[in-house]
């Protein structure tokens, strides 16, 4: 087999792979608004895709979204009623295309909802993480508590005693002076009348 009849054999396989994903789904009839039909058309032009295919994988993903968006005990429920549906339909759609059996498409609720619960967990397991290296964080960055104000006290009330310790020893040294002075003109004045001659001499 040449490479160019290679080619087409794969273009055969991807066509029944196609049409056997086409036969496990359901066809659904909705209208949408015209501004968002107008935005499918643009991406579906922009990269080459079929607006069909775009939509229904837009579609998908926001289940997806809303689904994780429910409360976990909802969601579990709501999982479990979803697969059980969906086993109902591939049947139905089995039976009306005279096949056997066919797989479910699409998502698996029940595991979507596994995967929700161990992203809650890790998302709780980080918070708590973030929380505990904050407050870490805080302690070791918090000052040891200075006596500032007591020692400010203290110097304020020394002043006053400095300086009525300056002002005693400024008058003891007054005093002292004049003491001396007091002295001095004593001693001046009894050797002026020692020298002083007398009237009886």
């Amino acid at each position: 087999m040449s490479k160019a009849q290679s080619i087409i054999e794969q273009f055969y396989q991807e066509e029944l792979s196609r049409l056997a994903d086409e036969a496990a789904f359901s066809p659904l009839d909705i209208s949408i608004s015209s501004a968002d039909m107008a935005m499918i058309s643009t991406i579906a032009k922009r990269f080459n895709k079929d607006k069909a295919l775009l939509a229904r994988e837009a579609l998908s993903q926001a289940l997806l979204d809303m689904f994780s968006a429910l409360e976990p005990v909802e969601r579990k429920m709501l999982a479990k009623d979803a697969d059980e549906l969906g086993l109902s339909i591939a049947a139905e759609i089995a039976e009306e295309q005279g096949l056997e059996k066919l797989e479910v498409s699409g998502n698996n609720w029940i595991m979507q909802d596994k995967n929700c619960i161990k992203a809650e967990r890790k998302l709780e397991k980080e918070k708590a993480k973030q929380q505990s290296l904050a407050a870490s964080q805080v302690l070791a960055g918090e000052p040891a508590e200075q006596p500032t104000e007591p020692e400010e006290m203290m110097s304020d009330s020394q002043e006053p005693i400095e300086s009525a310790m300056d002002s005693t020893d400024d008058e003891s040294e007054t005093q002292d002076s004049s003491e001396v002075e007091n002295t001095v003109e004593s001693e001046v004045e009894s050797e002026d009348m020692d020298n002083s001659p007398s009237i009886f001499a």
